[in-house]
């Protein structure tokens, strides 16, 4: 297998868009994860407003933030976590994140 076969291929073509596509990713982890742990849905839903909060505000890099600290915290193997990783990775470039920056998102 090529290595460009065993890469998740990003499709989207704008920060708003790579934005959604991750939390679409994400989504199914999430689910199962609250129907796992069904007393820790409320951080989970809080977190997961506040990222919605600061998607359609603007404030993409700290949207970001809190949609790769879901992602850490989401354990469902059901979750496409490599294509998810891939598109935190693709966000981070677009949005031309420093080293610093990037540090804060846990892109393994």
């Amino acid at each position: 297998m090529s290595q460009q076969e065993t890469q998740p291929t990003i499709a989207t073509h704008s920060i708003e868009e790579g934005l959604d596509f991750a939390c679409n990713l994400l989504a199914v982890g999430l689910s199962a994860e609250v129907r796992a742990n069904p007393e820790g849905a409320a951080p989970v839903l809080e977190s997961l407003s506040h990222y919605i909060t600061l998607r359609y505000v603007g404030e993409f890099h700290l949207a970001l933030e809190e949609l790769s600290s879901l992602g850490a915290g989401c354990g469902d193997a059901a979750f496409r976590h490599e294509q998810f990783l891939a598109q935190l990775a693709w966000l981070a470039d677009a949005m031309h994140l420093t080293t610093e920056d990037r540090a804060k998102l846990v892109l393994e």
